[in-house]
């Protein structure tokens, strides 16, 4: 079929034909948008009912995966069909399996590779998956309790994962600050909760990825800190940083692309870092023990460990 392409989580798919790409990840985004490919970066900016078939790369978190499926399902026109595409060490025979329950039909196998499947739904009268609700996490610093909206397929979605704790745990002992950067903020735990400690405060949080920012965006105005916080939708690899002149900057920077290690998006950071941190101010980075991030930030400040457990240590960066 030639018809426009409904896709999630890829574009290779919308290239030839035509259609829409929902790319949560600016990186992805930025690279569709090069290729000529129209994208958008969350899910709920596709219009119902337009498309013959849609794509969905499955995901890592089954939670993502089930939120493509079920918005792909109500896009999908009668008739049209719906793809799955994936690979056996994400899962794809159990997805297919699950799916196949949910929807009430036998999946049509269009490829079968040694690592990998495609498989295809028709689109019928049955109300199709259902997509699922985000978290709420609750998050407590220095005697302060935040309620947050998370947010589908985000890191660490349904809990504040160890580095962030860690983190999270040392800024009652940071001195006084004024501009704040949180690089890489997720659904804006550590920003949000730093302009709750300083409530003369600004801060730029930032983050990769779509959902992540539209969650910290609706955190911030349901504390009352909007004023106070701007957020950005910001890829530290191709783009300049979101803010200047910060003294307190806070990272906990990914490392890992699926099941591999990649430290190309936390060194961007600590490029991005250079670029920020004022002179005499400080930034906290949080990391698995055995990464070698010393060499490069060592560069920037005065380093040194100011934390090492559970597998994490937390360092600080002081601007000379």
């Amino acid at each position: 079929m030639d018809d426009p392409v409904l896709e999630f989580y890829g574009w290779k798919a919308v290239e030839p034909r035509g259609g829409l790409a929902v790319l949560p990840r600016r990186d992805d985004w930025l690279e569709a948008l090069a290729a000529g490919v129209e994208a958008v970066g969350l899910p709920d900016r596709v219009a119902e009912g337009t498309f013959s078939q849609a794509v969905i790369h499955l995901q890592k978190g089954r939670a993502a995966t089930q939120e493509g499926l079920a918005t792909a399902w109500k896009n999908l026109a009668p008739g049209g069909r719906l793809l799955l595409v994936g690979g056996n060490e994400l899962g794809i025979k159990s997805a297919v399996k699950r799916l196949a329950v949910e929807l009430d039909q036998e999946e049509t196998l269009l490829m079968n590779r040694a690592r990998s499947r495609v498989v295809a739904f028709d689109r019928t009268e049955h109300p199709g998956p259902e997509a699922p609700d985000p978290a709420e996490v609750e998050v407590e610093s220095g005697g302060d309790v935040l309620k947050l909206q998370s947010a589908v397929g985000v890191f660490s979605a349904d809990r504040i994962d160890r580095g962030t704790r860690l983190l999270l745990d040392h800024l009652n002992r940071v001195e006084h600050t004024t501009q704040i950067l949180d690089m890489g903020c997720g659904i804006g735990v550590l920003g949000l909760a730093a302009l709750r400690r300083w409530p003369e405060a600004t801060a730029v949080l930032a983050d990769v990825d779509r959902r992540a920012v539209e969650a910290a965006t609706r955190n911030a105005v349901d504390l009352g800190l909007a004023g106070r916080c701007d957020t950005a939708w910001w890829d530290a690899v191709q783009e300049k940083p979101p803010s200047t002149d910060c003294d307190l900057v806070l990272i906990n920077p990914p490392f890992h692309t699926g099941k591999k290690v990649d430290l190309d998006p936390a060194r961007a950071m600590f490029r991005s870092l250079d670029q920020v941190l004022a002179p005499g101010g400080i930034a906290l980075i949080v990391a698995n023990r055995t990464l070698p991030y010393e060499q490069q930030l060592g560069g920037i400040g005065r380093i040194r460990m100011i934390r090492d457990e559970a597998g994490f240590k937390l360092l600080e960066i002081r601007r000379r």
